[in-house]
C-alpha cells in the first residue's frame, strides 16, 4: 500500500525538459534558425533546476501517510472518533512537512554541462550551459539552435557509452 505512493513522488526527472534536445509542442513543425558551431572545450557543470512539482508531490504523499499512520495508532490505541481525526490530521500536516521537504526540496542540483564554442574562425569565445551530460559533446563541429532572445542549443554531437 505504501509503495505505490513512494512510487509517485519520484516520476519526473527535475531538469530534463531543459536539455537541448527537448522542445515543446510550440516549437515543433516551426523554423527554427541554427548554424555550425566549432566546441573548442566542454567542462562539467551543475544547474541548479526548479523541483517544485516533486516537492509538491512529495508533501502530498507524506501527508496520506502521516494522516494512516496517525488513524492507524488512535485506532490501535483505542481513540477512534475525535481523537483519531485528530490524530489522523496531525499525522497529516507532520508527513506533509518532514516527508515532502525530506524528499524532494524546491530545487535541485541535475548534471550539466558548460560548451565553449566559437561561431566562426577567430571568432568570440561564446560559452553555454546546458542540462546534459558530459559524453555527450566533444570538441569539433555541432549544431547550434536559437529558440529566440540569447536562447541556445548546442546539439549533442557524441554519443555516450553503452553500459
Amino acid at each position: 500500500m505504501i509503495v505505490p505512493f513512494l512510487t509517485l513522488g519520484a516520476c519526473t526527472t527535475p531538469g530534463q525538459e531543459s536539455r537541448p534536445d527537448v522542445y515543446d509542442q510550440s516549437q515543433v513543425n516551426t523554423v527554427q534558425r541554427g548554424r555550425a558551431v566549432q566546441i573548442i572545450s566542454v567542462s562539467a557543470a551543475r544547474v541548479n533546476v526548479d523541483n517544485s512539482t516533486n516537492h509538491d508531490t512529495a508533501r502530498v504523499v507524506g501527508g496520506l501517510l502521516g494522516a494512516a499512520l496517525g488513524t492507524g495508532l488512535a485506532v490501535g490505541a483505542g481513540h477512534a472518533g475525535w481523537g483519531g481525526g485528530l490524530a489522523a490530521g496531525a499525522g497529516g500536516a507532520l508527513g506533509g512537512t518532514l516527508v515532502g521537504g525530506q524528499i524532494a526540496g524546491g530545487h535541485t542540483l541535475v548534471s550539466g554541462v558548460t560548451i565553449a564554442y566559437q561561431d566562426r574562425a577567430g571568432g568570440d569565445v561564446l560559452l553555454s550551459t546546458q542540462v546534459g551530460k558530459t559524453c555527450e559533446y566533444k570538441p569539433g563541429t555541432a549544431l547550434l539552435v536559437s529558440t529566440g532572445g540569447n536562447g541556445t542549443r548546442v546539439q549533442p554531437n557524441a554519443a555516450c557509452p553503452q553500459r
